[in-house]
């Protein structure tokens, strides 16, 4: 072998060695990235479990039932991430491909992610279900995903009650605690004072049949705050009841006048409870304007899913 041959070689030799060294540390640098990033990603998740944040869950590949549902995470793991949902979820979901978006407030602000995620295990335990998915591999940045107000059917509201609130007393703790209200609504009644209007997860409006002038009472006037209990049916089957109590902050009011004049408030749930059906005593929670409340959720998302199934 010449010199020129010689050189050649060991040129040949380093460039190939120069060439396995970059593959290698780029490949450590890959791993390095990927283990950080999914150490940033579970930080975000368990964020969003503490903040006890809502994920919305959207099947992908079934047109029946591509609109979303409600949960909440309960157990996160390299494995799996362990998902609790307030209905009934069929098995014919395991091995399906899923969207879940959901958003966690650090301190810039609430941030959207969203992530694709396989379906490994369905159970079921009444009208609940528990899904077990694929950990998130990547995130992307959401969009704001704003809360769906819809028009609940008059069969499911089976009572209502409004009571003025003094925010700087204490919230009563027993339905002993309640005077008359200044409104009220039972199913059947054919002139109802009170009918809810539309719901949300974050508020509800309410709509009043009373005389509306220009300026309704100072308790009915934007900045003012309600007692509200509202018994409903969350199943289509109206088998099942919830009292659900709220404090409302009204943020909007307006007038329409016709032959039967009526005053529409729009409110924000500042606190909420579930009363057991039975109990006296009421339990009370604040609500987050961006997180809203779980079993109002859960219901305006499954009216919702019914009314586009209809429309």
């Amino acid at each position: 072998m010449n010199e020129q041959n010689y050189f050649f070689t060991l040129l040949g030799i380093a460039v190939l060695l120069c060439l396995t060294l970059t593959f290698l540390w780029k490949m450590r640098r890959t791993q390095k990235d990927a283990s950080r990033r999914k150490i940033i990603l579970m930080d975000l998740l368990r964020k969003a479990q503490e903040q006890n944040e809502t994920f919305d869950i959207k099947l992908l590949g079934e047109e029946n039932a591509k609109y979303g549902i409600s949960a909440l995470l309960k157990k996160i793991n390299d494995q799996q991430l362990a998902m609790d949902v307030l209905e009934y979820i069929s098995e014919e979901w395991i091995g399906a491909d899923i969207d879940v978006y959901f958003h966690v407030t650090l301190q810039a602000g609430a941030i959207f992610y969203k992530f694709r995620a396989g379906v490994q295990k369905v159970s079921t335990q009444g009208r609940c279900s528990r899904l077990l998915i694929t950990p998130p591999r990547d995130l992307e940045i959401g969009q704001n995903r704003k809360f769906i107000r819809v028009r609940p059917l008059r069969e499911s509201i089976r009572a209502m009650a409004v009571w003025r609130l003094d925010p700087t007393r204490h919230l009563p703790r027993a339905i002993t605690e309640m005077g008359p209200p200044l409104f009220h609504y039972r199913h059947g009644m054919e002139a109802a004072p009170v009918v809810m209007e539309n719901i949300s997860s974050t508020g509800f409006a309410l709509r009043f049949s009373i005389d509306a002038p220009s300026e309704p009472p100072a308790y009915l006037t934007t900045g003012s705050h309600l007692l509200c209990l509202v018994i409903y049916c969350p199943d289509e089957d109206h088998e099942q009841f919830n009292l659900f109590w709220s404090t409302n902050e009204i943020v909007n009011f307006r007038a329409e006048k016709s032959k039967n004049s009526t005053l529409v408030l729009g409110t924000t749930f500042t606190n909420w409870a579930m009363q057991e059906q039975g109990k006296k005593e009421i339990h009370w929670f604040h609500t987050s304007p961006t997180r809203g409340v779980m079993p109002i959720t859960q219901w305006v998302m499954r009216i919702d899913r019914q009314q586009r199934l209809l429309a």
